[in-house]
């Protein structure tokens, strides 16, 4: 048996080299241009969208190079596994009770157990990036970009991308990550209503997706100057972005209030060409959608994917009732715990 110093040694060089080699990895797929952009958006006017002369693609990526000329409070982030801190742009906790009020200064973050499990599996796994599906404000793309890996960041609402925007300026990790600005659904460029909660600013949850006998399509001109009326894209339609920024296998994050089923009903192309291992996903609103439910059930299972707790206990399929509301579909050969 090793000595307990050596044991150290040995563990800090496997940590340290996890640690280079995503950001080895992460710096040399760097892109600054992309031709997958449009820009019908409510930033447009800021000029804060990369252009393209594709009509025909509904993508939109934020440029980092250019300013948010929006005022709020950003503040460093607290520091997890000892070394891994970020920045971070926040609403009033009074308008954000949920997400931005967790946040206080070096002391607590939102969702600090499920940060610190995503940074645990990528030192873990030095060849994975991340994509974060429903990224809010930004909290597990920042961990994710500090730790050196490639993050794809999908978020639709204008002002919590404002926010993630500064945060990635503040923290200088631009070349990390590609800020997507657009709604994950069934078809391709409609303009969908989102729902305005006073108390959960930054969370909002596609009309469409809770109330889909009622819900109607909009139009662009709606969407110009209304951050609540958003463009939809399919998961697919990112693949080519994929593509450009090298990635080859990844984990997911998906929390997109109810819209979870959309991923992998127009998604099945980007499954396909990636390894992704590993989804952690909300179950919590798209539950009550047995048809849903059915539809991201067949479409892991078909993969070979397995769902577990966080604890890695597999869930019965016939137990549908009582899995939880967040958890994790792996592959069968792939272990976070």
């Amino acid at each position: 048996m090793l000595p307990t110093s050596k044991l150290l040694v040995l563990v800090f060089i496997h940590f340290i080299g996890g640690i280079l080699i995503g950001h080895f990895i992460a710096n040399n797929r760097v892109l600054y241009e992309t031709n997958f952009v449009l820009s019908p958006s409510s930033i447009e006017s800021r000029g804060a969208l990369k252009r393209t002369q594709n009509s025909t693609s509904h993508v939109v990526i934020v440029d980092f190079s250019k300013p948010v000329n929006v005022t709020f409070k950003c503040m460093k982030t607290k520091t997890l596994l000892n070394y891994f801190n970020s920045h971070i742009c926040v609403y009033d906790s009074q308008k954000d009770i949920y997400v931005s009020n967790s946040f206080r200064e070096s002391t607590s973050i939102w969702e600090e157990e499920g940060v610190t499990r995503i940074l645990r599996v990528l030192l873990r796994y030095p060849h994975l990036d991340f994509i974060d599906i429903g990224a809010n404000i930004g909290t597990y793309t920042m961990y994710a970009a500090a730790l050196g890996r490639f993050v794809l960041s999908i978020e639709c609402f204008g002002p919590n991308v404002d926010r993630i925007h500064r945060a990635v300026q503040l923290a200088d990790v631009g070349n990390r990550i590609a800020l997507i600005q657009n709604a994950l659904y069934t078809k391709s460029g409609e303009y969908l209503k989102l729902s305005n909660d006073a108390l959960n600013v930054g969370g909002q949850e596609l009309d469409a997706a809770m109330k889909p006998n009622i819900s109607k399509p909009l139009s662009q001109n709606q969407s110009l100057s209304n951050p609540y009326v958003v463009k939809t894209i399919q998961f697919d339609d990112l693949l080519p972005v994929l593509r450009e920024r090298g990635l080859r296998s990844a984990i997911m994050k998906v929390d997109i209030e109810g819209s979870e089923s959309f991923v992998v009903e127009a998604g099945s192309q980007i499954f396909d060409s990636f390894d992704i291992p590993m989804v952690q996903i909300e179950w919590l609103k798209v539950r009550v959608f047995p048809k849903r439910v059915n539809t991201l059930i067949d479409f892991f299972v078909k993969r070979n994917y397995e769902p577990r707790t966080f604890q890695c206990q597999l869930l019965a399929m016939n137990e549908l009732a009582k899995w939880p509301n967040d958890f994790c579909w792996t592959k069968k050969n792939f272990t976070f715990c």
